[in-house]
């Protein structure tokens, strides 16, 4: 059922964004345009769906997730192909299949390296290892196949579907209006031209802007730096249930732990977002994907016990589940300290599943002294802000009592070692003896005799326990046949990697973990374990350096790999540094949304980043096109950088919207909203961006490498 709800609120995001973006198209294009990207959009999700399914791919949360990823950039081919096959019709001043072909060769071959570019920023994501790998993994198979069906509909479907609407006497009365809006704006010197003419011209100007905006890159990149902008795996997700682990004073009874337990319960049930709730006491709870590596299955003692709280739908509640935690916390805590138990609430991780937020894997020579230094860990990671629900694989040892029998003694008696443990488990644990049938009861009951618990805690009890001795033939007292000895139980041993290990664990709430590991991890190095011993840790933090340094190396692969195909498409080293130029605006407006958000960059935010530098490449490359064919029409450069940018603003800016408006459905996602975050703020910043500085970063390295014979007197 959680699936199937998680799936159908996915598929409900992905009809709410083609909506958006259809309605979006009908304001800026007309009904034309619209009409054919609603018709393209279905071919090319199930077509998409259709190859997925041939890879023996299911439809799951991330397979949505990355449909409703890559909608902008399937819309962006549609309505660069119309977009391009508009303006050949208007230079051509006819109607005629021959230009529609000749519209989509112009644009084919950029095309088809800018959706190259785009397929390259995301393969390196499926090397990315760990839990985490397959989790997202769908991704990076997903959109460059939706990518590649765009592209194969863009250039076949939608040209013809195209000519068919427009060849008739209102399509022809439709070009020669546009064409005449065209020349009337035409005649006018636009915002574009009035912006980017004059940083063209001035060479003060231009590094004036230039240095702004290094500034501001480098402004954005500091964020972190100050924690303005901060870090965390993944965000906490409503969900719709919860665990509370109650953890008493190893050796405790089974009625103490219930005791505690149904204390918490009393107060759980008060609640008015609790459904219901499943108590266990001395066994664990049905054992999910998470408390198999917490090591629920384990929890097989009278001082534990675990209660499963069941809230009601999260669709008809204001409260979020992580909400709830937080109210719930102080209070579960201060009901545990009267009992002296360490209460925990855990609640569903939206990732992979950790042991805990924070763990401290202390190695040493000696386990006696690994025990002592986890005490001090223990008790730095209390002091330290928002970690909460310490504790750690070190348990005070428990009191036993040794029953050492005097076998010489009892073998004279005719007394056995089983006879002396059978009457020590009748007495401790008890044993059915018989049944006895009530005049008023149908069936027969049985009868279970055990020493009351007064008896069984007190060891002195043993001497008036009497024995039959069959070679006295008499009952002889059961304290003369055994020593009392105290004692205590060997605490467990914990290994990792065949070295022994203590651990410590912690959760941290109302602050990222990583800000939190980062704290001990500082005091630590300040202030280091003896000689021979040290700290390892793990947890989130753990997992999070990994999968950000992953993504990282991804994106830098990306990077390169783009690079190469640039270098070949263009024959030139320099032009593809322009072109990239514009990767590092995304993080302009990335990095300061974030901060005016408050939101976490968490792993789906740089998904977000690695697939804008895709996108942004491919408006990048499409520009270098329109610039090329201003080049070779004769225009000077100036013109040319006007000219093209000019006729590529639309395109751009209509991708932009509708990446924008397309991932805004998924801002109310507790997982996804960072991507979509990234993908709304980096998209917004390199759009406005990249039609100024690319052009600017052109004329600064090819300025001069423009041939006098190619260009003629700006007009």
């Amino acid at each position: 059922k959680k699936a199937n709800d998680a799936v159908n609120t996915l598929l409900f995001h992905l009809g709410v964004s083609i909506i958006i973006i259809i309605v979006l198209l009908l304001l800026i294009l007309g009904w034309r345009e619209a009409f054919i990207v609603a018709f393209t959009i279905p071919i090319m999700l199930l077509l998409t769906l259709g190859i997925v399914f041939l890879f023996h791919q299911t439809l799951n949360r991330i397979t949505l997730f990355a449909l409703i990823l890559s909608l902008g950039l399937l819309v962006d081919n549609v309505v660069v192909v119309i977009d391009n096959i508009e303006r050949v019709f208007s230079r051509k001043r006819n109607i005629l299949p021959g230009y529609a072909v000749l519209g989509v060769n112009e644009i084919g071959n950029p095309n088809f390296f800018a959706t190259l570019a785009v397929i390259v920023s995301f393969i390196p994501m499926l090397f990315v290892t760990g839990m985490m790998g397959p989790y997202m993994r769908p991704i990076p198979l997903n959109v460059p196949i939706a990518m590649i069906v765009s592209l194969f509909v863009a250039l076949t479907i939608v040209p013809w579907f195209y000519l068919k609407l427009m060849s008739n006497k209102k399509g022809m009365a439709l070009l020669r209006k546009k064409e005449s809006i065209k020349q009337k704006r035409g005649n006018k010197k636009g915002l574009y031209a009035k912006i980017l003419t004059p940083l063209l011209l001035s060479k003060k100007k231009r590094y004036i802007f230039i240095s702004v905006i290094i500034f501001l890159f480098i402004s954005s990149m500091a964020l972190p730096a100050f924690k303005i902008v901060k870090f965390k795996m993944l965000p906490v997700s409503n969900t719709n249930t919860f665990l509370v682990t109650v953890n008493m004073q190893p050796g405790s009874t089974f009625q103490k732990t219930n005791i505690a337990t149904m204390r918490i319960v009393n107060y759980l049930k008060r609640i008015k977002q609790v459904k219901n709730y499943i108590i266990t006491v001395g066994t664990h709870s049905v054992v999910d994907f998470s408390g198999l590596l917490r090591g629920s299955n384990f929890r097989n003692a009278s001082w534990y016990s675990e209660i499963r709280v069941n809230l009601i739908n999260k669709d008809k509640r204001s409260v979020s589940s992580h909400e709830l935690v937080l109210k719930v916390l102080p209070v579960v805590h201060k009901i545990g300290k009267e009992y002296h138990a360490v209460v925990k609430v855990l609640e569903s991780p939206p990732g992979p599943p950790v042991k805990a937020t924070i763990v401290a894997r202390i190695y040493g020579r000696n386990y006696g002294e690994q025990e002592k230094l986890a005490r001090i860990v223990e008790a730095k990671m209390k002091k330290t802000r928002g970690v909460t629900d310490v504790n750690s694989s070190y348990k005070k040892r428990i009191k036993k009592v040794m029953i050492i029998i005097r076998r010489d003694k009892a073998s004279m008696l005719g007394i056995t070692s089983e006879m002396i443990a059978q009457t020590l488990y009748l007495l401790n644990n008890g044993m059915n003896i018989g049944t006895i049938h009530k005049n008023d009861r149908l069936h027969q009951e049985g009868i279970f005799l055990r020493m009351p618990p007064s008896f069984r805690i007190n060891a002195g009890m043993l001497s008036s326990i009497w024995i039959y001795a069959p070679y006295a033939k008499k009952l002889v007292p059961l304290s003369s046949l055994v020593k009392i000895k105290n004692g205590y139980l060997r605490n467990m041993i914990y290994e990792r990697d065949l070295k022994p290990v203590v651990y410590v664990y912690g959760n941290v709430i109302n602050r990222s973990p990583m800000y939190a590991n980062l704290d001990l991890i500082l005091h630590f190095f300040k202030h280091p374990l003896p000689k021979g011993y040290h700290i390892e840790w793990g947890g989130e933090w753990h997992i999070t350096l990994k999968v950000f340094s992953q993504l990282g190396a991804a994106m830098g692969i990306a990077i390169l790999l783009i690079y190469i195909l640039l270098v070949g498409y263009t024959g030139s080293f320099m032009v593809p540094v322009v072109l990239m130029g514009a990767i590092p605006l995304e993080m302009i407006g990335i990095m300061p949304g974030f901060s005016i958000t408050g939101t976490y960059f968490t792993a789906t935010s740089m998904i977000g980043v690695i697939a804008l530098s895709g996108i942004v490449i491919r408006n990048s490359l499409l520009l270098l096109e329109f610039i090329n064919e201003r080049k070779k029409e004769g225009y000077n450069i100036v013109d040319a950088l006007v000219e093209a940018g000019t006729m590529r603003a639309r395109p751009i800016i209509i991708t932009a919207l509708a990446v924008i408006f397309g991932s805004m459905i998924l801002v109310t996602d507790p997982v996804w909203n960072g991507l979509a975050w990234a993908l709304i703020f980096g998209m917004f910043a390199s759009t406005i961006l990249t039609l100024v500085v690319i052009p600017i970063l052109y004329y600064m390295i090819e300025g001069r490498r423009w041939r006098k014979e190619d260009v003629h007197d700006s007009l």
